[in-house]
């Protein structure tokens, strides 16, 4: 996902359950011909492809394939299945600003791209039969850890053994398995208002030297609406080069669309009678 992103690839939109069957809903690029588009959950990218339609046309025929559309049915099982397995899909687009020339021809900027890109990314569901791939199992908002995360920050009080300051910008999280596999975490509902909105494109500083991933807010796969923060590839590796599965991670929010992810401590709640 954060090749996309580099690239200029924007999310606008995403796939949603309706009576059973996948349906997608845009925010942006309606209309849009000679687009790039992917679909990307959890922060892999499970497909690419380009269209001279409208990318609402073709998304259109995602959503009802016509009976020899093999393509088309295949990816609306693909979609299907995530979807009820909880697992978010979104829609990623790299429009065309048909700025690109050579000897007076415009250059097709999704044809170009297309080949090289799934050769280097080797989405499951490109050219690839029967690619459904059952997902991780799904984590629901963070919240329903057992374990008590305590808020607090880190500093000089804090090692001295005295009482830190809390900070309402600064939380905690539990590296939980599918977090560390699929390079994402979710929000506390009690944060959530710090965050930006749905499909935003967030800036990751992980630890302290303060390494950028690029990645993306997600509202819709909460019930809650609570952000889920996509990191991909880049945040999944960062995790495994640098934390156990159950640790914990500070989370510091800078601004609606910044955070500084380092490593945190968990205060567990006391569960005993005394």
């Amino acid at each position: 996902m954060n090749r996309l992103i580099e690239l200029g690839f924007e999310c606008v939109g995403h796939w949603k359950l309706a009576d059973d069957r996948p349906v997608f809903e845009l925010t942006n690029q309606v209309n849009a011909k000679n687009v790039l588009y992917a679909f990307v959950s959890n922060g892999d990218i499970k497909y690419i492809g380009k269209t001279t339609q409208t990318l609402k046309g073709r998304m259109a025929s995602y959503q009802n394939p016509g009976p020899s559309q093999s393509t088309n049915i295949k990816n609306n099982e693909n979609i299907k299945t995530l979807l009820k397995a909880g697992e978010a899909v979104d829609i990623f687009v790299l429009p065309d600003s048909g700025l690109l020339h050579y000897g007076g021809f415009n250059i097709n900027l999704a044809a170009g791209l297309e080949d090289s890109l799934i050769s280097d990314i080797s989405p499951p569901w490109n050219g690839r039969p029967n690619a459904i791939q059952e997902p991780e199992n799904t984590v629901n908002d963070s919240e329903a850890s057992p374990v008590e995360l305590t808020v607090y920050k880190q500093n000089a009080e804090l090692n001295a053994g005295t009482e830190s300051r809390i900070d309402d910008t600064i939380f905690h999280f539990q590296l939980r398995v599918t977090y560390y596999n699929q390079g994402f975490f979710n929000v506390p509902t009690k944060y959530m208002k710090l965050f930006g909105a749905d499909r935003d494109k967030i800036e990751i500083y992980c630890g302290e030297s303060k390494q950028l991933i690029q990645g993306y807010i997600n509202r819709s796969v909460n019930k809650s609406n609570a952000p889920r923060i996509m990191g991909g590839t880049q945040l999944r590796q960062w995790f495994g080069q640098n934390f156990e599965i159950d640790n914990p991670v500070q989370v510091e929010v800078l601004s609606p669309t910044s955070i500084w992810l380092r490593r945190g401590t968990i205060h567990v709640a006391n569960t005993h009678s005394p």
